[in-house]
């Protein structure tokens, strides 16, 4: 932890980086360490390769967040992402001075594989948010509203509020403590999980009817297609929480969603039950996260990726009932 201080209290231009398709971690974790840099008067910038989504624009600082960086930075925090490529356009169009910049690593996927130059990775923590609200008091930075809600819509995104069992008595703690400076749970919960547009919802009960079962009904999967979107004149992001409506299950170990990407790449969300290793059906595919969550990109339509991973699944629960026997 004492690298990963040290690089951001010497770095002299900073860049934060998020995940493509930026979720309220990502996002959460990058505006924070825009508050840290300009709190130890660092010029400091948050870039992400894709648009912040609609519901996500409550969070204080979201209007300076960038499409392509605006200078070159000597340290590049990534925060929230599994892997380099898991930056989308950022890494692939300024490699160049990301092989220049040192490269500060903070994350919670267990697949992470230490990418920086220097790297705090976690996987106990149950949002990157909670691990940079952890770092604030060796930053030397006070905790104040935006700071506390940035990070606690993190925390919230990565729990579904405290419900999934990735929830430790840290995060808790860490959470009380952001409540305690000004941030708004009840306001934050609401964005992220309970408002959802007409639009959102017609595309839901698009996909709802097209729900199927395999392994005797011990996943259960459904896709949104591109011509859903059309239909319905929504964006990709509808696809937000509907995994959990899947995960309400009682019988499933697996659930998969599967978010056609034009016609020649898939996307799939993965979640699980104590049973079966969410990690170990996203590997296969170059994919990654935890054991309970994770996802990949499927470089196939729609039809074949879902036959790929179906098969990638059931192998998935035959090694998990091999290990319980």
């Amino acid at each position: 932890m004492k690298e990963v201080i040290d690089a951001i209290r010497g770095a002299q231009r900073l860049t934060v980086i998020g995940h493509e398709n930026p979720d309220a971690d990502t996002l959460g974790a990058a505006l924070a360490f825009r508050k840290v840099g300009e709190r130890l008067g660092i010029p400091t910038e948050v870039v992400m390769a894709d648009p912040v989504p609609s519901y996500l624009q409550f969070l204080p600082g979201v209007g300076d967040v960038r499409s392509a960086p605006g200078f070159e930075p000597d340290v590049a925090v990534i925060v929230d992402s599994g892997d380099l490529a898991r930056t989308g356009a950022i890494a692939t169009d300024h490699m160049p001075w990301l092989e220049r910049a040192q490269i500060v690593n903070i994350d919670h996927h267990v697949s992470n594989p230490g990418f920086g130059a220097v790297n705090h990775v976690d996987s106990e923590a149950a949002s990157t948010c909670e691990m940079v609200a952890l770092l604030l008091p060796d930053l030397g930075v006070e905790l104040d509203e935006e700071l506390a809600t940035v990070l606690l819509a993190g925390i919230v995104n990565d729990t579904h509020t405290f419900a999934h069992p990735n929830v430790t008595p840290r995060t808790l703690r860490v959470a009380a403590t952001l409540v305690e400076a000004g941030a708004p749970l009840s306001a934050i919960n609401r964005a992220i999980y309970a408002e959802k547009s007409n639009v959102t919802i017609a595309v839901w009960s698009r996909i709802l009817g097209g729900v199927g079962f395999a392994a005797g009904g011990r996943i259960i999967h459904a896709a949104m297609t591109e011509a859903m979107l059309t239909e319905t004149g929504a964006t990709r992001e509808a696809s937000e929480g509907f995994i959990d409506i899947l995960s309400l299950s009682r019988e499933a170990d697996i659930v998969l969603l599967f978010k056609e990407q034009g016609t020649e790449q898939t996307r799939v969300s993965i979640r699980t039950t104590d049973v079966a290793d969410a990690v170990a059906v996203a590997s296969v595919f170059g994919g990654g996260g935890h054991a309970r969550a994770a996802g990949c990109t499927v470089a196939a339509p729609l039809a074949p990726a879902q036959e790929q991973v179906l098969a990638a699944a059931e192998q998935e629960l035959r090694r998990a009932d091999d290990r319980r026997h």
